[in-house]
């Protein structure tokens, strides 16, 4: 199988992710991605407080890149990347936090 990188997914962790009340957390929540077009993930930490990147099933692993899911947290100004190479559709969340929830749809790419 070979993967051609265009670009690269962001997802940002805003301000005030850490306060239960506050709705949006990871935006965007709910990302579509296509393998060879978008497929390297970039969450980024804006907010004020350290988050983690954990799948609901901490089995979840990709063939090429591994295990999925951030080593630890993931503080202020600091990113977490991760590039799929098969096509999967699973929720995570922040482990600290766990009202914030995001889901990521990876499908092969259409061309």
């Amino acid at each position: 199988m070979f993967f051609i990188l265009l670009k690269s997914t962001v997802i940002e962790m805003i301000l005030g992710s850490s306060s239960p009340e506050q709705q949006d957390n990871f935006v965007p929540k709910l990302v579509n991605i296509q393998l060879g077009i978008d497929n390297h993930i970039i969450w980024t930490n804006k907010d004020s407080t350290p988050h983690t990147v954990t799948p609901d099933d901490e089995s979840l692993e990709d063939s090429y890149s591994g295990k999925f899911g951030s080593p630890g947290v993931v503080k202020p100004g600091e990113t977490y990347e991760f590039t799929f190479t098969e096509p999967i559709t699973f929720s995570y969340h922040c482990a600290p936090h766990p009202w914030m929830t995001g889901k990521l749809e990876i499908t092969e790419a259409r061309f």
